[in-house]
């Protein structure tokens, strides 16, 4: 590699490092993956986790969340989607769009092949129909607990703004992003640990800025990012605004039942 591109990667890394660390500061009430998964992780459901994402592609949160509860009310686990497949087809094509049928049916046929269980392999998950990367890597992460790095077009856009690119640059490419911010991780798992910072804490932390001052319209006086080069305005010290809870539907949604006695 040039001494030009080791300095420019080197000083990407610096500022993306940085940037977690501030974040992980301006969020520090929030409970991130890691977080959640050492308290509720032997709760994870990978087949409601596959649901959930799953259907997720181009469906606003709010109305993923409904249809995903309407479904487990009556799929609740893997076992349900088993069996006659006609009136179970039917019955779901009044709960999902008829664009997302495809997957479910897919998911429906791998199951019976899978013995009733969603694998932990991402190949495995790549064979469903609809399953791409971005998908895969969630089931694997949220599912299984493995060390994985979902990435959005959220995620993707802060890149963007930090580095300087313009808005439709063809580097905004989710595999190339993730493998090179999965490379930076292993390459200083030390300080990561030290920030008790986990891979799919990355994607949260990415994805939770984006949602609430990184936006298409960022509010770059609420960012605290210092290394940003697509900053419009002076940082104004503001907190940020309520998000505890911003997450915690579909969150529950991912679990599996309490059993009652």
């Amino acid at each position: 590699m040039p001494k030009g591109s080791q300095a420019e990667g080197g000083a990407t890394e610096s500022a993306f490092l940085q940037t977690l660390k501030e974040l992980k500061s301006h969020y520090s009430e929030f409970c991130w993956e890691s977080q959640v998964w050492a308290r509720l992780g032997h709760r994870r459901s990978p087949y409601r986790v596959m649901i959930l994402f799953g259907l997720s592609p181009r469906t606003k949160d709010k109305l993923l969340v409904e249809t995903c509860r309407r479904f487990f009310h009556h799929f609740p686990d893997p076992s349900s989607l088993l069996g006659p497949w006609s009136a179970k087809r039917i019955l779901i094509g009044t709960i999902v769009r008829k664009g997302q049928l495809p997957f479910v049916e897919s998911l429906a046929a791998k199951l019976v092949e899978w013995g009733g269980e969603v694998p932990r392999d991402k190949a495995s998950l790549l064979e469903i129909v609809g399953v791409g990367e971005k998908i895969a890597e969630c089931v694997l992460t949220y599912g299984w607990g493995v060390e994985s790095l979902p990435m959005d077009g959220n995620g993707c856009r802060l890149r963007q703004r930090l580095l300087g690119l313009p808005e439709a640059a063809t580097s905004r490419n989710p595999t190339r992003i993730r493998g090179s911010l999965k490379a930076i991780f292993h390459a200083r798992r030390a300080w990561m640990d030290g920030h008790k910072i986990a891979m799919a804490d990355i994607h949260e932390m990415l994805r939770l800025h984006s949602q609430l001052v990184c936006n298409r319209s960022p509010e770059c006086q609420r960012c605290p990012v210092t290394q940003c080069l697509s900053r419009r305005r002076e940082f104004l010290g503001c907190g940020p605004t309520e998000y505890n809870n911003l997450w915690r539907d579909w969150r529950d949604l991912i679990l599996e039942p309490e059993k009652t006695c």
